[in-house]
């Protein structure tokens, strides 16, 4: 297992920017020191998961804050860990084109600089917060290019964000009243294009839909606003799997979540890491 972290030049960009990469394949390539997850096969070109930090963080994060080095290699995958900034995973007013640069270009970047796998079948997006709501943009814009999302504590309240002024001085968003301005300009009007609930109406029913994998803390401040698109995508007819457990916005919730994901898309198992778990199919 190799672990890089560097730059990349980005047309979609026009600039370098920070990447974190991780690939299943060193010179060890599982000669016991490390074994793979039960029904798990060690492949040439491994599948590649997309990680997408939250407002607060950058791409160094999930490596800081979690195990993903090793679930990556337990699951034989590549994991790459872009930066945004805090865009919200969007082309920006005043700024650079986020969203073309993960939905559009890092997988192609992933396929040719790697020689990874960015085939539909093969390609997962995942992230936490503000990255759970940019998982789920990037793959309901193009559900062709995935075939699974992981939203973990998801900030699905983007609209109310962008146009209510009693959201933007918590904590949790401290200089977000500048931020929004950058992304979606001084008319504070976020466009259909970047609302869930529409995008998820829009794709509803069709053959290529990649599967969901969510999950919130039931003390989670954006509790609510995830069951209210858990259910949205489950009267849809999504293929979806939703799990709760006690928690709040933190890392160590995260870090059970991205491994129950990788757990239930490549292995189909569904043995939960927590007998307190509920569980919504």
């Amino acid at each position: 297992m190799s672990f890089f972290s560097g730059t990349i030049f980005s047309k979609a960009l026009h600039m370098d920017t920070c990447v974190g990469v991780i690939l299943p394949h060193d010179s060890r390539r599982h000669r016991g020191i490390d074994t793979l997850r039960e029904g798990i096969t060690a492949r040439e070109k491994p599948k590649t998961l997309i990680l997408l930090h939250g407002l607060s963080d950058n791409y160094s994060v999930w490596g800081n804050r979690t195990s993903i080095l090793r679930y990556a290699e337990e699951y034989d995958i590549a994991v790459i860990m872009p930066e945004v900034q805090r865009s919200f995973y969007h082309d920006m007013k005043y700024g650079p084109a986020y969203f073309s640069y993960i939905s559009e270009e890092l997988p192609e970047l992933a396929a040719e600089m790697f020689h990874l796998s960015a085939d539909p079948e093969d390609l997962m997006i995942a992230g936490l917060s503000m990255g759970g709501y940019g998982a789920l943009y990037a793959a309901l814009t193009y559900p062709e290019k995935f075939y699974g999302i992981g939203c973990f504590s998801g900030a699905f309240v983007l609209r109310d964000l962008v146009e209510n002024n009693d959201l933007v001085n918590l904590k949790e968003t401290a200089g977000w009243t500048k931020d929004r301005i950058a992304v979606f300009g001084e008319s504070l009007k976020m466009p259909d294009s970047s609302d869930l609930r529409l995008l998820a109406e829009k794709n509803a029913g069709k053959p290529k839909n990649p599967r969901i994998y969510m999950t919130c803390g039931t003390e989670d401040f954006l509790y609510d606003s995830n069951i209210r698109m858990r259910d949205l995508l489950s009267g849809l007819y999504y293929d979806i799997r939703y799990e709760e457990w006690p928690g709040i916005h933190e890392w160590g919730f995260w870090d059970i979540s991205i491994q129950k994901m990788l757990n239930y898309f490549l292995t189909r198992d569904a043995v939960l890491f927590d007998e307190r778990c509920g569980t919504f199919l």
